[in-house]
């Protein structure tokens, strides 16, 4: 499943090029914007979460050399990324609703990474990334086996994100965080962030990273609870508010 995913979910040149650009010095945060520029979806993502609260910039950013320069290039790599990663799955329309997940995702992040910053350890922006890429093996699930994961959300209904896992492993043989996990170690991304991935339904596993896969589980149960908190009507851009 994995081999499947790297031959058909890989990154787009855009974001290989970022990353490569954001280690070399002699790169302007002008010449990384130019690159992100050629790819209008991605300028569209990065400039609307730019904008967003969760950075709370007085004026508003209308250029990604802007958002490079005020951001950092590291920043704006790991937002390339991790948006990239997320917006490659091909995910078939009806069997979960994508912006759900997404927004569910974003909620995560955002919380990781408040949670971070006022613990006054780790580092809050890295927290936003592995956060916004949590439950990427779910989008793997839903890209590849979407009938067999969504066996396993019927079996799990009412069980929560642990009794999903349990199901999981009872239908398909292995859970969307073991796989997410082991997607994130295949595409050679941090140590920290395939360990908050891999056990943010576990974090007591978590042997290197303990206090940041906390802070991912901590996120997510926030996440979870805010949307339950929502109108059963409610759609998921209220969630995102």
């Amino acid at each position: 499943m994995l081999k499947d995913a790297v031959e058909l979910i890989s990154f787009p040149d855009v974001a290989i090029r970022v990353n490569s650009m954001v280690n070399n010095p002699r790169m302007s945060a002008n010449d990384i914007g130019k690159v992100i520029q050629q790819d209008p979806a991605l300028t569209a993502r990065l400039l609307k979460i730019a904008n967003s609260a969760l950075y709370g910039f007085g004026g508003r950013i209308d250029t990604v050399s802007r958002a490079v320069a005020l951001l950092g290039g590291k920043e704006i790599r790991d937002l390339v990324l991790a948006t990239s990663a997320l917006k490659a799955f091909n995910v078939k329309p009806g069997l979960e609703s994508v912006e759900v997940l997404w927004s569910h995702n974003i909620y995560c992040a955002i919380a990781a990474r408040v949670l971070a910053k006022n613990c006054r350890k780790g580092q809050a922006e890295s927290m936003f990334i592995s956060g916004l890429l949590h439950d990427i093996g779910r989008l793997l699930f839903l890209s590849q086996l979407p009938e067999l994961e969504a066996s396993a959300r019927s079996r799990a209904s009412g069980r929560g994100e642990v009794g999903l896992c349990q199901a999981e492993r009872e239908v398909i043989g292995f859970d969307h965080a073991e796989l997410g996990g082991e997607l994130v170690r295949t595409w050679n991304l941090p140590f920290s962030l395939e360990e908050c991935v891999r056990f943010h339904h576990e974090p007591q596993r978590a042997e290197h990273y303990p206090l940041e896969v906390a802070i991912v589980n901590l996120a997510e149960c926030l996440a979870h609870a805010r949307a339950a908190m929502l109108p059963s009507n409610s759609n998921s851009r209220a969630s995102i508010r």
